[in-house]
């Protein structure tokens, strides 16, 4: 069900029957035993404040998670921080009750000593707590416009170079200032001013590290080719250890804030220049994951327990609340997993319908809205996170809250409702799965897929019914949808020309790509290109990433050929859909089929369908010429083939058998595919052996077997 902490695992051994219950009172004792004594007062915890706020965070902070922290600093530039607060004179600039836990003699004497003998108090007097700032004497701040400035000798830098600046001096502050609560500081905590920290849990996480040995973690983050560093924002954590290792490089070249040691990085902040900096001093990266990037990853009131702190908290009073209000709620429902936005928790979108097109994503849509716990999104298919023509969208966590989110509507956990959307671009796009997940969990997602064929010829006649064809498929060529409509569509026939085409000269079905897939000169230059209709049917080169990243009982996969079928057999397809969704029992009406190419609409707001059972004696396969058929059928016999290796491989339900039974009948044996080899096995036409070579011959060996046959295009 997730991650379990290590002080379960002895219980949950013993639920398992791994050990008895002794042994595991035992385990829990010694496991106790192991952790490290650590006062409070010995953690460290830096805000890294915006300076135009700042004394909106400190008051912000005091008044919430940091009431019970009794070292908190804040760290901005000095001239904004004077504003607001009486500081000392020298190289740092701190605030009175900062200096108030040293005695004169204590101050160092570049310091000076200029500080306001008496510290602001509170009403149970603990201003020696409270409000620690620690100005910084930072380089000139950059623009709004994120233009460039000038520092000293003229260097130009960029707003990470500027971070990097601004997290070198809080870094060498917290370590290197003379002052004694500072020299007694075990752990040092790095957080943003939009962090909540969840205070005892992350006692409870350094308790399980020595500080005498160097310790760096917290988020961690990969970019390929480059070594692994903690990044900013949820926390960088750093035992004193690690930190006098790195402090000791503070002025090598390989810690210099204006050239990163990985500088083709991504990521180049200053949680990139402080993983360089422990990289280079051989500080490894600790793996720890209860820091969390933002809020809507995170169910802050029954999930992920190991949560130590959450990023992209923008009113830490609101959630400060909320956390406290938990512990009493009664009505709160599992199925949500609460966004914290607009100062209150909604839910997340709770399903995605990803694909494919012309499978009945929008018919099973409009009738999941039937339900009356399910609430419709702006449109069905938003586009948000990837599609066809955008495969490797990678949205940032501002996109998902100002641009995806706002399109649903906003659901309290206590409402008991949920929404979603229906994309069926979505199995194409190469980072869907990863950025899906990253931001949205333990959302449900639901393919349906369909016999490719007949798929192929239906969506070539919804774009011929919108005149949208021919951009369709310049699309790979000029990069972008063109808004003119045009009549002048080729014949489904020559596309299907096409492909044979393809087959013969590129060989592999390994090699082809159509508009979405990344592909090579050498695969181009050898004909391997498929129009889009017929390379969206290659479900299996596309379906098994999402398999490989989505856990089983997030994904549930239909056979739209059998869920079409009948009436009943589509009332049992919803009963599916509704379980999987934990939705309450309903009877759906399902004799309508929505967006037919005689009723074209995908918009919630729209209706348009066709009457479901007069559209199921219409099979759009046998609209095609017999040779077109052939050709399709032999092109997607290895993509079918390993398909059903695929879902057998996943415990799903087979569904390539009956895709075309009966319908081969009368295509040549031989294939089309030059490699046949490369061709996993798969069954072609039966009885097609005792007459192939007739049927050889009369159908020819120019590009496809069937190429030459006397069928002409249906109308």
């Amino acid at each position: 069900a997730g991650r379990v902490d290590p002080a379960g695992m002895a219980r949950l051994s013993a639920c398992r029957g791994l050990v008895s219950e002794a042994q595991a009172d035992e385990l829990v004792e010694w496991e106790e035993a192991q952790r490290y004594p650590l006062a409070a007062e010995a953690v460290g915890v830096h805000v890294m404040a915006r300076e135009t706020q700042l004394r909106e965070i400190v008051a912000s902070c005091e008044g919430s998670w940091g009431e019970a922290v009794p070292r908190l600093y804040y760290h901005s530039d000095r001239e904004v921080a004077a504003e607001s607060y009486t500081l000392s004179h020298g190289r740092w600039g701190i605030s009175a009750n900062l200096a108030a836990d040293a005695l004169p003699g204590d101050l160092p004497a570049r310091a000076g000593v200029g500080v306001a003998a008496a510290a602001a108090t509170d009403a149970r007097g603990r201003a020696r707590r409270l409000h620690r700032i620690a100005a910084l004497n930072l380089p000139e701040r950059p623009s709004s416009q994120g233009e460039h400035w000038t520092i000293s000798h003229d260097k130009g830098m960029t707003w990470n170079t500027w971070l990097r600046f601004k997290m070198k001096a809080i870094f060498e502050f917290s370590v290197r200032a003379h002052w004694a609560e500072l020299q007694e500081t075990e752990w040092y905590v790095y957080v943003d001013d939009d962090t909540y920290v969840l205070w005892q849990p992350l006692l409870e996480l350094l308790r399980r590290y020595d500080s005498r040995a160097a310790h760096y973690f917290g988020r961690p983050l990969h970019e390929a080719g480059y070594p692994l560093f903690v990044g900013g924002g949820a926390g960088i954590v750093l035992s004193r250890a690690a930190a006098r290792q790195i402090i000791a490089l503070k002025d090598a070249e390989v810690c210099d804030p204006l050239s990163l040691k990985w500088a083709e990085r991504v990521h180049s902040g200053g949680d990139a220049w402080l993983g360089d900096c422990a990289e280079s001093a051989g500080v490894h990266t600790d793996m720890e994951f209860g820091f969390y990037p933002q809020p809507p990853v995170s169910n802050l009131f029954h999930l992920f327990a190991d949560a130590v702190a959450f990023h992209g908290v923008e009113n830490h009073a609101a959630m400060h609340s909320a956390l406290r209000a938990n512990g009493t709620a009664a009505a709160f429902d599992p199925r949500c997993v609460p966004v914290f936005a607009d100062h209150k928790y909604s839910c997340l979108p709770h399903f995605i319908i990803g694909g494919v097109p012309k499978a009945g994503t929008t018919s099973l849509y409009k009738y999941l809205l039937e339900h009356p716990d399910v609430l419709p999104a702006a449109d069905k298919e938003l586009t948000f996170w990837g599609n066809f023509f955008s495969p490797k969208r990678r949205p940032s966590r501002d996109d998902v809250m100002g641009d995806y989110l706002p399109k649903f509507p906003k659901i309290s956990p206590s409402d008991f409702k949920v929404t979603g959307e229906a994309t069926p671009g979505y199995l194409y796009c190469l980072t869907c799965p990863t950025y899906i997940l990253k931001y949205m969990p333990k959302v449900r997602l639901i393919f349906t897929l369909r016999d490719p064929v007949p798929r192929a010829y239906s969506e070539y006649l919804n774009k011929a019914a919108d005149r949208t064809v021919v951009r369709y498929l310049n699309k790979r060529i000029d990069n972008k949808m063109e808004k003119e409509l045009s009549d002048a569509a080729p014949p489904f026939s020559a596309l299907v020309a096409d492909v044979a085409k393809t087959m013969a000269s590129c060989g592999s079905p390994n090699r082809t790509f159509s508009m979405m897939d990344e592909y090579s000169d050498e695969m181009e230059e050898a004909g391997c290109y498929v129009n889009p209709f017929v390379g969206e049917g290659r479900y299996v080169r596309y379906l098994k990433l999402w398999l490989g990243m989505v856990p089983r009982r997030q994904l549930l996969l239909l056979n739209f050929d059998a869920w079409t079928a009948s009436a009943e057999a589509a009332q049992e397809a919803m009963g599916r859909v509704a379980a999987f969704l934990q939705l309450a029992p309903f009877s759906f009406r399902v004799d309508e089929a929505h967006n037919t190419h005689a009723n074209r609409s995908v918009h919630v707001d729209r209706d348009a369908a066709s009457d479901a059972d007069a559209i199921k004696g219409q099979s759009v396969e046998a609209q095609l010429p017999r040779r077109d058929r052939c050709v399709l059928r032999d092109f997607f016999a290895p993509y079918n083939a390993a398909l059903a290796g695929l879902l057998a491989q996943h415990g799903y339900e087979p569904m390539t058998e009956a895709w075309g039974a009966g319908a081969a009948a009368g295509c040549p044996a031989k294939s089309g595919w030059r490699f046949a080899e490369e061709l996993p096995a798969a069954p072609h036409a039966t009885g097609a052996a005792a007459g192939g070579e007739e049927e050889r011959r009369r159908c020819g060996t120019v590009d496809h077997p069937c190429l030459a046959g006397s069928d002409t295009q249906a109308t």
